[in-house]
C-alpha cells in the first residue's frame, strides 16, 4: 500500500472516532505510523514520512505478508548485526502482542544505519486500538530520537566527566592524606575542630573532634617538646590566624615532639567570607624526622667540611710561613758565607744554620707525604720478623740526640720497662715511624730544662700474642683538656703561637694514631696545660723466635778503609755527594749513571770485585729495585751477598718493605746523613 493511499486512507476511516484529535495530534511528531492486526500480521501504512528507511523498505521491497516480513526486511537493511536479534524479539507481532496483554503502551529504542551510513535513532511506540474476538490491533508508530538522545549523552558525558574530575580530586585528596599522617578541618569562629583523617593514632594521640583551643593546650604540654611549646602555641592561636593568613593560603611550622620526632604542622586555607577574612582552615601534620635527620647530616657534613677546609687553610699558611723562613735563612746563610770566605767563625755559623734548617724542611716534606699517604690508604701491610730491642735502641738514640741539642733529659726508664719477648713479628717500619712521631712530639714540645721519659711495658695475651705498651711522658706545655678532643685532627695545632714557637706542622699525632690503627692498636693521650703530657700507645704482635746469630766483632771494629763500593746514582749531584763521604771514610767509590749501567758493570766484573752497592730507585731505564732483582739473579758466588743499600728520596714504610722484598738490606732517606751512612755500612760487616 503507498504512503499517499495509506495516509488517505487513516483520515477516511478515523477522522469521526473518539481518537482522531488525539492521533492528529501525534500524527505530526511520528515519521511512520501503522495500524497491524497482530493475530494475523496484516497492517496498514498509515504514514510514512521522505527520506526515511522505513519509506525505502515501503517503495522498495514487494509481496510482503505480514509485519514481521516487513520488520525483518528493515532488520537487514538497517539495523546492526549485533543488534538484529533484539530489534526483532521486540517486533514480532506475537512478541509484541504477549507485551501488549499486560500493558496499554510499549516503547522501544533502536539505533539505525542508513544506506549512506547515517546513524540515526528512534523511539518505537505501540498502544492497542482493539481487542475483541480474533483481532488484536495496535497502533505502532516511529519518531526520530536523535535530538533527545544527543542531548542526553551530552549531559551523560557532563556527569562522566563530572565524576572523573571528582574521583581525580579524590585521588589528589587521597594522595596528599598520605602524606599527612593527620588532617582536620577547623571552625575558627567556633573555635572548634573535627578529624578528617588520622593514621598515626599511637603518637598523634588527639580527640576526634572538640574545643580546638582546649585540645591544643592538652596536646601541647603533653607531648611537644618544652623548647618548642611557646612558638607551637604561638602558631596555632585561632584568634591570632586570620591576620597571619590575610594574604596567604598556607603557612606552617616546625618542631620537635618529647619522644624526640619532628613533625610539621601545616594550616590551609579552606574558606573566607564575603570580606575575604579566612573563616576555616584545613590542619595537616606529617613526620619529617627523617628528612629532619638528613638535614642534621647535611648540616654537620657542610661544618665538617667548612672545619676541614679552614684546617687546611690553616695548614697551607702554615707551610708557606714554615717553607720559606728556612728557606729565607738557608739563602741568607749562604749570601752572609760569600760576604765572609776567610772567616772560619763566621762559615762555620752559616753551615750549622744551613744544616739546621735543612733538616727541618725534610721534616716538614716527611710529614706531608706520610700524612697524605696514610689518607689515601695507600699503604702495605706485611709482616717481618724484628728484633724489638734493636728498634728501642735505634729510636731512643736519635731522640736522644735531638733532645741534647735542645737541652732536654731524655730518659729510657728502665725500673718501668718489662719486656720478656724481643722477638716479634709485625710490621717494626710502621712501629717505628710511630714510635718517633710520639718522641718527636714529646722533645719538641718541652723547654730546654724540661725531661723526657720513655718506657715499654708487656702484657701476655697468648701464648702466639703479646700486647706491647709504650709510653712517652714529658713535662711540656701540655694541652687544655677541650683542645685533647681534636688532639689527633689531621692540621690540628691548640694555637698559632704554639705552632711558631715549636715549629709543627700540626701532623704529627694524627700520623701516630692512623698509624697505630694500622697496627691493630691504640693511641691515648693525657695532657695538662703548662703541665705536661703521657702518651700510651697500645699495639699487639706475634711472638717470634729468637734469632741464632753471633757475633764475630762489634761495629766500631768493623774498617771500611780499602772497601770499594758501587753508586748508581742518576743524579750528578747527589752522585757526587756520596762518593765525597764513602771516598772521605777510605772507601774507594764508582759510578754508574743509571740501573742498566750498575746491572753490566757488575756483571762484568770479578766476583767479590765490589763489597757493597748504593743504589738510587728512582731512575730512568731501570729503577733500583728492579735493578737489585736482577743483579741477584746473576749466576755468580757475590750476586746473593753482596750487601745493597737503598739510597730513596721516598722514606714511608711501604718504600722500604719494597726495598727489603727487592733484596736490599737496608734503606736509608735522602738527604743522607754521612754518619748514619757510615754506620749502617759497618752494621752491614758485623
Amino acid at each position: 500500500m503507498s504512503s499517499d493511499k495509506a495516509q488517505l486512507t487513516f483520515e477516511e476511516n478515523y477522522s469521526s472516532s473518539k481518537e482522531s484529535h488525539v492521533l492528529k495530534k501525534l500524527l505530526p511528531e511520528y515519521v511512520s505510523l501503522y495500524r497491524i492486526e497482530l493475530n494475523s500480521g496484516e497492517y496498514d501504512i498509515l504514514r510514512l514520512a521522505s527520506n526515511t528507511n522505513a519509506r525505502y523498505i515501503a517503495e522498495n521491497s514487494s509481496n510482503l505478508k505480514n509485519f514481521d516480513e516487513y520488520a525483518r526486511q528493515y532488520a537487514d537493511s538497517f539495523i546492526l548485526e549485533e543488534d538484529k536479534n533484539e530489534f526483532l524479539d521486540w517486533h514480532l507481532c506475537k512478541n509484541m502482542k504477549k507485551r501488549l496483554g499486560k500493558d496499554n503502551k510499549i516503547t522501544y529504542h533502536y539505533h539505525s544505519v542508513s544506506k549512506e551510513g547515517n546513524d540515526s535513532y528512534y523511539e518505537a511506540y505501540a498502544v492497542k486500538e482493539v481487542i475483541r474476538g480474533d483481532r488484536f490491533v495496535i497502533f505502532l508508530g516511529y519518531r526520530n530520537i536523535d535530538s533527545i538522545l544527543y542531548k542526553e549523552r551530552a549531559i551523560q558525558e557532563k556527569l562522566r566527566k563530572a565524576l572523573e574530575e571528582t574521583k581525580l580530586q579524590n585521588e589528589i585528596i587521597s594522595a596528599i592524606a598520605k602524606t599527612y599522617q593527620y588532617i582536620s578541618r577547623i571552625d575558627i569562629a567556633e573555635d572548634w575542630f573535627e578529624e578528617i583523617t588520622n593514621r598515626d593514632k599511637e603518637n598523634l594521640n588527639f580527640a576526634n573532634s572538640g574545643v580546638m583551643s582546649e585540645g591544643n593546650e592538652r596536646v601541647c604540654k603533653e607531648q611537644i617538646a618544652e623548647e618548642y611549646q611557646e612558638a607551637f602555641f604561638r602558631f596555632t592561636d585561632l584568634s591570632t590566624l586570620p591576620e597571619r593568613m590575610k594574604h596567604e593560603q598556607t603557612i606552617d611550622m616546625e618542631y620537635r615532639m618529647k619522644d624526640g620526632n619532628w613533625h610539621k604542622l601545616r594550616f590551609i586555607e579552606k574558606k573566607r567570607d564575603e570580606n575575604g577574612r579566612l573563616t576555616h582552615v584545613l590542619c595537616a601534620i606529617r613526620s619529617i624526622s627523617a628528612a629532619k635527620k638528613k638535614e642534621q647530616e647535611l648540616l654537620y657534613q657542610v661544618a665538617e667540611a667548612r672545619k676541614d677546609a679552614a684546617l687546611k687553610n690553616r695548614f697551607l699558611s702554615n707551610m708557606s710561613h714554615d717553607i720559606r723562613t728556612p728557606m729565607n735563612g738557608i739563602i741568607g746563610m749562604v749570601n752572609l758565607a760569600n760576604r765572609y770566605p776567610n772567616d772560619p767563625e763566621i762559615q762555620k755559623n752559616c753551615r750549622d744554620k744551613i744544616m739546621e734548617s735543612s733538616k727541618y724542611l725534610v721534616s716538614l716534606v716527611n710529614d706531608i707525604l706520610d700524612m697524605n699517604k696514610l689518607e689515601s690508604g695507600d699503604l702495605v701491610d706485611q709482616e717481618m720478623a724484628f728484633d724489638l730491642a734493636e728498634l728501642l735502641s735505634r729510636t731512643n738514640a736519635g731522640k736522644l740526640t735531638q733532645a741534647t741539642e735542645k737541652n732536654i733529659e731524655y730518659v729510657v726508664d728502665w725500673e718501668k720497662t718489662d719486656i720478656r719477648h724481643v722477638y716479634l713479628t709485625g710490621n717494626p717500619l710502621y712501629l717505628e715511624r710511630l714510635l718517633n712521631a710520639i718522641a718527636d712530639n714529646a722533645v719538641k714540645f718541652t723547654n730546654p730544662g724540661g725531661c723526657v721519659h720513655v718506657w715499654c711495658r708487656e702484657s701476655a695475651i697468648d701464648d702466639i700474642h703479646a700486647e706491647y705498651k709504650f709510653y712517652c711522658a714529658d713535662n711540656g706545655i701540655g694541652m687544655n683538656e677541650s683542645f685533647l678532643e681534636h688532639a689527633f685532627d689531621v692540621f690540628s695545632q691548640e694555637n698559632e703561637t704554639s705552632r711558631s714557637t715549636y715549629q709543627g706542622t700540626g701532623l704529627g699525632l694524627a700520623i701516630a694514631k692512623r698509624l697505630a690503627e694500622r697496627l691493630g692498636g691504640t693511641i691515648e693521650i693525657e695532657s695538662h696545660k703548662n703541665q705536661g703530657t703521657t702518651v700510651t700507645v697500645t699495639v699487639p704482635f706475634k711472638i717470634g723466635e729468637e734469632k741464632r746469630t753471633s757475633r764475630l766483632k762489634s761495629q766500631d771494629e768493623v774498617t771500611l778503609t780499602g772497601m770499594r763500593a758501587l753508586v748508581v746514582e742518576d743524579n750528578e749531584l747527589n752522585m757526587e755527594i756520596v762518593k765525597f763521604m764513602l771516598e772521605e771514610n777510605g772507601i774507594l767509590a764508582e759510578g754508574a749513571g743509571d740501573g742498566v749501567e750498575g746491572v753490566g758493570k757488575f756483571a762484568v766484573s770479578a766476583p767479590g770485585y765490589y763489597n757493597m752497592i748504593l743504589m738510587d730507585i728512582m731512575m730512568p731505564r731501570l729503577n733500583g729495585w728492579d735493578t737489585t732483582r736482577k743483579i741477584r739473579s746473576l749466576k755468580r758466588p757475590d750476586a746473593a751477598t753482596v750487601p745493597i743499600v737503598a739510597m730513596s728520596a721516598n722514606a714511608f714504610a711501604e718504600d722500604i718493605i719494597n726495598s727489603r722484598t727487592s733484596g736490599m738490606n737496608v734503606h736509608l732517606a735522602k738527604p743522607l746523613d754521612e754518619k748514619k751512612l757510615m754506620e749502617t755500612l759497618r752494621s752491614l760487616f758485623v
